[in-house]
This record gives structure tokens, sequence and C-alpha cells, in this order.
């Protein structure tokens, strides 16, 4: 998948995350989660941070650098734009949430209602760069059926 990335013209700017309370939280440059958009050839906007972990940022640094990001994937717990919009008015001014090109995977539940991407995904991680390329790379993947990055309602 990886490889099949790479074949990829274009690579798009991607955002993640989202706000609990007044801060924003999102991977650092050397996550997990990171590395996932960097195997899809995606450029993720916080790519160049050593935090192995999770980022805490405020909106004014997100929007000042993520206002424009062409996609928003996992915007926290959030499965639609209305609930978004409901939570806090700046989500609004993204381009990703404007344009409607954000992705999660907290619709992908599990029998006991748990989220499958933390309860799977780990052991699937094809699963999961099969889904980012082909939300990033459509092109690549046509016939592809998401399984955990689904789009937002």
């Amino acid at each position: 998948m990886k490889s099949l990335a790479k074949k990829a013209s274009h690579r798009p700017t991607v955002l993640s995350g989202a706000l609990y309370k007044d801060v924003w939280y999102l991977p650092g440059g050397k996550s997990w989660a990171a590395t996932f958009l960097e195997d899809s050839n995606a450029q993720y906007l916080w790519e160049d941070t050593e935090v192995t972990g999770s980022l805490s940022l405020s909106i004014e640094n997100i929007l000042e650098k993520g206002k424009t990001a062409e996609y928003w994937v996992s915007p926290s717990q959030y499965t639609s734009y209305k609930e978004l919009e409901e939570a806090n008015q700046h989500y609004l001014q993204f381009d990703a949430f404007q344009k409607k090109k954000m992705y999660t995977f907290a619709k992908t539940m599990g029998d006991t209602g748990g989220l499958l991407y933390y309860e799977l995904a780990p052991q699937r991680p094809d699963l999961v760069l099969e889904d980012l390329v082909y939300i990033f790379h459509p092109e690549l993947l046509p016939d592809h059926e998401p399984f955990f990055f689904k789009p937002l309602d």
C-alpha cells in the first residue's frame, strides 16, 4: 500500500484532531498516526514536530497552519458536520469542513459499542493504510470500500 501511495502525483495536506475544552489535541509528527499519514503519501501539517505522542495546541495555532488543509482526519469523536458546528463555530473556518473532506473512524463500532479502530487497527495496519490511501488518492483504489475511516455525515 505504501508503494502504491508513492505513485500518486499529488501529496495532499492533512489536518487531524479537534478541540477538547480550549485545547486542540492532534498527533505529533513522530507518532504512529502521523506515520500512517506519511505512508499514505499525505503531507501532515505537523509532520516536522519531533513528538511521538500528542500535541496540545491553541485554536489560533491550528487555524494559522491548518485552515487551508485539503483533508481533515480523526476529528475526535465527531461523526457529523452538524455535531462539529454545534460544538464550536471555529470548525466552520476550515476548508476541509467547508468542502466536506473530513473522515472519521468514530463511526466504525464493534458489537459491544467500542471503536473498532482502537480494538483492531493495531493488528490490521494494512486496513488503516488502505483507507487513507483511498481517501487521499481515490484514483489508486477506485473500488475500495473504507473499513475504518468514513466520511462525516
